[in-house]
């Protein structure tokens, strides 16, 4: 056996007995499966009465309180995305919310095996990642934050792969959380994808149509209005969270309008997959609607900031990933200084390193034939004779500076 397989396979080991703490928490929590509730109720309603509240406790009264689960928080995503919720009717709640919690695992370790291919990440990291308090107790909480993680992980790498239509279109079933895709927009107009932009546009005009059609819209806008008081202990996370919590709220908005044209700017100048992830990373932390599982996403940038940091940068990055009492304890204000963390490698390429084309925009390793670079199976930019150019340049000025 090779030494790279018994690396990977260690890795591995060491990733699945570390994600064993938190099925341990899951048994022993008393609130695990507390978000998994609105799902399992709306995969028994019709999708026409999701934003009834009174027939969406009922039923939850109905199918829920007699095990004992009383708390019934509002299903607040668009009515098309809630067809794929029926199979979970098929199932006892228990049975649905192990179901629910293995597809969002998958899901997670997947986004991971492709961003390790991808960018050629250390083996080694893998089982920093099982610590992660966003993807992993989100799993236990019930949340969905790992499938989203892992349809942007895919979109990106298809308009990457110049698949730009069929990128744009699964970029568009990311409308699923629309307050998350405040700044990607802008990466695809910006950096010119008319191709995925358009498709991005259509795709989700059509789901908020046939959303439309499913379900009132006013019924709908008057819940997301109502989310603070439905919602137990409701508080936004990052920015506006810690506004709120020092009692100054309306200082979010200006720090929001500073803070998102400087990451407008950031997008505009970097390449595409850094500008991408600026874009990620901002919404999280500018976002008006945005929750600590929600953070799951910063497994992108964290990988792609990885790749080309420096120690210093690695070690912060790694604490973010390894520390989950931070997460636990810091709350909103820890996910602020995080998500600062995590745009500081995208500040400083875009303040201080050169601007030469770079493909993708990540750092190329030394031999892209290792597979660094492959995206799925395929060279990202293989079709495109003027960028293997570049990609030979500067493979040579790389490998001649280490």
């Amino acid at each position: 056996m090779r030494t790279s397989q018994r690396a990977f396979i260690f890795s591995a080991f060491a990733f699945f007995a570390l994600s064993s703490i938190w099925l341990i928490v899951a048994i022993r929590f008393s609130e695990t499966g507390w978000d998994f509730t609105q799902f399992y109720i709306a995969a028994h309603l019709p999708v026409s009465s999701l934003y009834n509240r009174s027939e969406f406790v009922a039923i939850g009264s109905k199918l829920l309180a007699p095990i004992g689960i009383n708390y019934y928080p509002p299903f607040v995503r668009p009515a098309l995305f809630a067809l794929a919720l029926k199979p979970l009717a098929l199932f006892s709640y228990w049975g649905a919310y192990w179901l629910w919690g293995a597809v969002g695992f998958a899901a997670y370790l997947a986004a991971l095996l492709i961003l390790f291919r991808w960018l050629a990440l250390p083996k080694n990291l893998l089982p920093a990642f099982a610590l992660f308090t966003p993807s992993l107790f989100g799993i236990v909480t019930g949340q969905d934050a790992n499938v989203y993680l892992l349809v942007l992980v895919g979109a990106l790498l298809l308009i990457l792969s110049e698949r730009e239509v069929a990128g744009g279109l699964l970029l568009a079933l990311c409308a699923y959380k629309f307050n998350l895709l405040l700044f990607l927009p802008f990466v695809l107009i910006f950096k010119a994808r008319w191709k995925s932009f358009f498709a991005f546009v259509i795709g989700t005009a059509a789901a908020a149509l046939l959303s439309a059609l499913l379900a009132p819209p006013s019924q709908y806008l008057a819940l997301l209005r109502s989310i603070p008081q439905l919602t137990i202990g409701f508080i936004p996370g990052a920015l506006r969270g810690v506004c709120i919590r020092t009692g100054h709220e309306l200082l979010y908005f200006p720090f929001a309008a500073v803070a998102a044209a400087f990451c407008l700017y950031l997008i505009w100048k970097l390449p595409l997959v850094e500008a991408f992830c600026v874009a990620v990373t901002a919404a999280l932390l500018l976002g008006y609607h945005v929750t600590w599982y929600d953070c799951a996403l910063l497994v992108l940038p964290i990988c792609v900031a990885w790749h080309s940091a420096g120690p210093k940068t690695r070690a912060s990055l790694l604490a973010l990933l390894v520390l989950p009492f931070l997460w636990i304890l810091g709350k909103e204000i820890f996910q602020v200084i995080a998500e600062t963390i995590i745009l500081f490698p995208f500040a400083r390429m875009a303040f201080v390193a050169p601007t030469t084309p770079r493909g993708p925009g990540v750092r190329f390793p030394c031999r892209l034939s290792d597979g660094g670079f492959k995206v799925l199976g395929r060279h990202a930019f293989s079709k495109l004779p003027q960028v293997r150019l570049i990609h030979r340049e500067l493979e040579t000025l790389t490998c001649n500076s280490t």
